[in-house]
């Protein structure tokens, strides 16, 4: 369950979405293209203004973000012939005869077969998810050696408001799929900093000189 709210954030009003959650064990702000939301353990007591007044900065960094990537995101038909990004590269569908869905260096080729049971936006998203389990399986193994950390198991997801999340209690990495329309070093840093929670739960120097370690450009990335 979730209530809209509004909070004056250095002179700027923003309004947001509390969400009570059973599954957070912490308090979070998510930020992406729907907006703001505090997330908020379901048996605690907080102040979701004080939550965000103490993020202020970096809450009105964000609205301002995908403000822009909202503005700047074009109108997207799901029909042969339109383009989608793979790692920043935009690919246009191709409805072809093939008996399996594929991605190659110039289109996205859906088999035919599965669109006619489906439809395009379908098998479209299922090939995403299929693409960034790999992709993103070889980039966390790449990091995961380099950081000496780990984790149990990878979940491709569609969150829509956070590209990633780590669960120590469980060691699941969970990522949205759509990251992998991003440039690769964008998927690199938000694997690092997942992947940097196992050792540190929080954001504190830490935490981000490991993530510097490993992502030296990460600010311009976290912008």
């Amino acid at each position: 369950m979730s209530t809209t709210r509004a909070a004056d954030l250095q002179g700027e009003a923003v309004t947001y979405e509390v969400r009570r959650s059973e599954k957070a064990s912490q308090t979070r702000i998510d930020a992406g293209l729907d907006g703001i939301t505090v997330v908020i353990p379901a048996r605690l007591e907080v102040d979701p203004d004080g939550v965000l007044e103490e993020k202020a900065d970096w809450v009105l960094r964000q609205q301002d973000r995908y403000a822009r990537y909202r503005d700047e995101m074009p109108e997207r038909w799901f029909e042969e012939g339109e383009c989608f990004p793979v790692l920043w590269k935009e690919r246009p569908v191709e409805v072809t005869s093939i008996p399996e869905s594929r991605i190659t260096q110039e289109v996205l080729e859906l088999s035919a077969s599965r669109v006619e049971s489906t439809s395009i936006r379908e098998e479209l998203e299922h090939l995403y998810q299929e693409a960034a389990r790999e992709h993103f399986t070889t980039r966390a193994d790449h990091f995961c050696e380099a950081m000496g950390t780990h984790y149990e198991q990878i979940q491709i997801r569609n969150q829509k408001t956070r590209w990633g999340s780590y669960s120590p209690r469980t060691g699941t990495l969970s990522l949205d799929f759509r990251l992998l329309m991003a440039p690769s070093g964008v998927i690199d840093y938000v694997i690092v900093h997942e992947l940097a929670h196992q050792e540190h739960s929080n954001h504190g120097p830490r935490f981000w000189r490991l993530v510097e370690q490993h992502v030296p450009d990460y600010e311009a990335k976290n912008e």
